[in-house]
């Protein structure tokens, strides 16, 4: 069975929730890192899902699953978050209609024509 979306290993990494973040108030700084991240996840999605779907079988379409997940974590990190703080953060937002209303400004704003 082929994979045909890498938006499951998005999702899975936003949205898994992670017993090691408590939730807790979140910082303009933290939400700004989080946006960086999320966007870098979502092209890197836009960017295998296309391979993956394109894989000769469902090993290679693993292969090439397990690689956008790891580009995936090390462009968390790269942010300046821990995977942890990625998952707490996306699991608030979950539960936070002012907090996802914040990001969601956030992404905006970093998506205006300059």
């Amino acid at each position: 069975m082929k994979p045909t979306v890498i938006f499951s290993a998005a999702l899975a990494l936003a949205l898994a929730v992670s017993s090691a973040f408590a939730e807790t108030a979140i910082s303009e700084a933290q939400l700004q890192k989080f946006a960086d991240a999320y966007r870098s996840i979502v092209t890197l999605s836009q960017e295998y899902a296309p391979k993956i779907k394109a894989a000769a079988d469902a090993a290679a379409a693993e292969a090439i699953n397990v690689e956008a997940q790891s580009k995936m974590v090390a462009a968390v990190q790269s942010a300046g978050l821990s995977k942890e703080e990625y998952q707490g953060i996306a699991t608030q937002l979950r539960n936070d209609p002012e907090l996802l209303k914040k990001v969601n400004a956030i992404l905006q704003k970093a998506a205006a024509p300059q």
